[in-house]
């Protein structure tokens, strides 16, 4: 049994060729692809990574122990892994609302586009034929994609309808594969493929969530090593000021913008300019 199907050994060569052509061409993407892999290996980015792996490994036990993952899965856990853990751990930087990117993450897990693309790429066809099939796909997204201008509006519209009757073309022909071959379909291990990784989706929002405090304390917390080189200073307003406002990392942000450097020379120092800003605050809401 292969592990790997036509439609992904497809993409996996498109991208490794695309690559490999263009750090032939061009010298700068050779030195970018240096660049972002010694910022992958970061203390930052390791140990955030590490956390997420082990964070993981903790969820597939407890589907393994349920009876839902198995060593079948495996390959569609790495893949979940590299291309939705990490990605979504990457669009935390960007949240403001944690509460909402929530709410819309486990929303797009119950939405019938996830089964629809579920159906879509359960059936494959030839190498060669994915082959063609994956690079005009791409090659249409692109050009969807970078048809901003309002002069190429027209365009835009042929590509996503070109995109629309291909995807309705695959899924069409996926139903047929079923109909013709239901046993095939309709399996344990086919259920699993389809809620492993949902579950794993699901699962990972707790991580996500803590993440995001955690870069909120963190960008809360810079101005501490800044206005004192001291490490038991620095420890001591993170805690005190982590109790004072009741773990707000807005709150916290807020006061080390009101606080200057001189207000960080003592212990003192700091729970007096913890009070007084509370005090600010306090005249400001009447």
């Amino acid at each position: 049994m292969n592990v790997f199907n036509n439609r992904e050994l497809a993409s996996a060569t498109i991208i490794i060729v695309f690559f490999a052509l263009m750090m032939i061409k061009d010298s700068e993407v050779r030195r970018s692809l240096g660049c972002i892999a010694r910022s992958m290996l970061q203390k930052t980015i390791i140990i955030t990574l590490a956390t997420l792996a082990v964070y993981t490994i903790f969820v597939v036990f407890l589907l393994e122990r349920i009876d839902v993952w198995n060593v079948g899965q495996l390959k569609n856990t790495i893949l979940w892994f590299v291309f939705v853990a990490f990605v979504q751990l990457l669009k935390t930087t960007k949240v403001s609302e944690p509460i909402e990117f929530l709410r819309e993450s486990l929303n797009s897990q119950l939405k019938l586009i996830v089964l629809v693309e579920f159906l879509v790429a359960f059936h494959s066809y030839s190498f060669v034929e994915e082959l063609i099939l994956v690079s005009l796909l791409t090659f249409l997204s692109f050009c969807s994609a970078f048809a901003v201008k309002p002069k190429h509006l027209p365009v835009k519209k042929v590509v996503d309808v070109t995109i629309a009757i291909l995807g309705l073309f695959l899924l069409i022909d996926s139903l047929l594969n079923i109909y013709s071959e239901p046993t095939k379909f309709f399996s344990i291990g086919t259920f699993r493929d389809f809620l492993v990784p949902m579950l794993l989706s699901v699962s990972l929002l707790p991580y996500i969530y803590c993440f995001y405090y955690f870069l909120a304390y963190e960008r809360a917390f810079l101005k501490a090593k800044i206005y004192t080189k001291s490490k038991s200073l620095q420890r001591y307003a993170k805690i005190n000021s982590f109790i004072a406002f009741r773990a707000q990392p807005k709150l916290i942000h807020q006061w080390m913008l009101y606080s200057c450097i001189t207000e960080f020379e003592s212990r003192e120092t700091i729970k007096e300019s913890i009070e007084q800003f509370k005090a600010n605050q306090r005249e400001t809401t009447v």
